[in-house]
């Protein structure tokens, strides 16, 4: 550690707590304990999480039913960088920077379809493959003419996997469906590449993007944060981990089909063996999070905009049967909404109270339960990805 603060000068600030978060790689359940304060305060630590780990790994940004057809897009800031992911005319999705290449305005915002992008700003056109198509009272701008097609938006890496859209600011990502192949068994009973969205989420939280992540990743908190929503349903009990890799990890749930979510029974029903009875709640390293149920997973993307505050992304997944209910009732789909939303809020809060007292003198990291190993690994995670980055920069 000390050669590696000598060669990089950003390491000398947070090479600290590097070091601390290594020690996790040492430790298990019944000595580890959940991070330190400065985790989540540190804003030289928040820089090197952007710069080695979110802007190095893959993010999942959307779901494929936004860009079912030719010139279906929509966009997303990843990171501060503009993206627009866009199915182009022949069918091929595609990422790429929404950055104009003249004077850098956003060429499209927003979602919908079109034909051609359009910079607003001078009304240089580009193609749905990013080639640059047209730009006024420009032909006698020699260099431009040189250029041609070849001035296009850049692109970036993008996968699909399970109706899921990745996207990677890394142009050299190595590939992700490798790194996932392990996990699809967990849940492929579910069928949740065929589930719709309904409502979807895109909200601010007042907290650290660990923080949410960090809750995501377990099931203790169940009965604590959500005592009238999803505790009867889905107890803290019934918590029990199952699976792990280098980019998830995965617990289950039990569900309890009783009072108002008797109706949701024949969904379970349908499966078969565990899936009858528990529900995979999966973690997607580095700040993805997917949790569900028999008929639904609340899919949630935690991006860091400050030390203390998080873009959240996502959507509420849902069976076939139940989103085409939703469709036909104006009610139930308003009830749904609120639903989630409520639930989400509960999340929400818990990061208002955890933020506020990590400046706390009396604050420290309690020991982690049985029922928070998931949290041991997203630490190792962090610990190995900030270690190798910081040390090759």
């Amino acid at each position: 550690m000390t050669q590696m603060t000598n060669q990089n000068p950003e390491a000398g600030e947070v090479a600290p707590l590097i070091a601390k978060l290594a020690g996790y790689l040492e430790q298990d359940i019944g000595t580890a304990r959940a991070l330190p304060m400065e985790m989540y305060t540190s804003k030289a630590l928040l820089d090197a999480e952007r710069e080695h780990v979110l802007k190095r790994e893959w993010l999942c940004v959307g779901r494929l039913e936004q860009v079912e057809a030719p010139g279906d897009y929509f966009t997303v800031e990843l990171l501060g960088e503009p993206v627009v992911v866009v199915r182009d005319r022949e069918g091929v999705l595609r990422a790429m920077s929404a950055v104009c290449r003249h004077r850098y305005y956003s060429v499209v915002e927003g979602a919908g379809n079109a034909k051609v992008f359009s910079c607003p700003y001078h009304k240089w056109g580009y193609g749905l493959d990013g080639c640059l198509r047209g730009a006024p009272h420009m032909d006698a701008v020699e260099e431009l003419r040189k250029r041609g097609q070849s001035d296009r938006l850049p692109q970036l890496p993008l996968e699909t996997w399970l109706g899921f859209i990745f996207v990677n600011l890394d142009p050299d990502a190595e590939p992700l469906l490798p790194r996932l192949a392990d996990a699809e068994p967990h849940w492929s009973a579910l069928g949740v590449e065929e589930w719709r969205v309904s409502p979807w989420v895109d909200e601010e939280w007042p907290g650290n993007w660990k923080l949410a992540m960090e809750t995501a990743l377990e099931g203790y908190h169940v009965n604590g944060l959500h005592p009238e929503t999803f505790a009867s349903f889905m107890p803290s009990r019934g918590t029990a981990f199952e699976a792990t890799s280098e980019q998830w990890t995965l617990f289950r749930m039990e569900t309890v089909f009783k009072g108002e979510f008797e109706v949701y029974r024949p969904f379970a029903d349908r499966l078969t063996g565990k899936d009858q009875t528990t529900v995979p709640q999966f973690g997607f390293f580095p700040n993805c999070a997917v949790s569900c149920t028999q008929f639904n997973a609340i899919w949630l993307t935690f991006l860091p905009i400050d030390v203390d505050r998080t873009r959240v992304i996502g959507g509420n997944l849902v069976h076939p049967d139940l989103y085409k209910a939703l469709e036909a009732d104006a009610a139930l789909r308003d009830s749904n909404a609120a639903s989630i939303d409520r639930v989400n809020s509960e999340d929400a809060s818990a990061m208002v109270g955890l933020q506020r007292n990590a400046a706390s003198a009396h604050a420290e990291p309690g020991l982690l339960c049985e029922m928070e190993r998931c949290l041991l690994y997203f630490y190792r995670y962090l610990a190995q990805r900030l270690e190798d980055g910081v040390r090759g920069a």
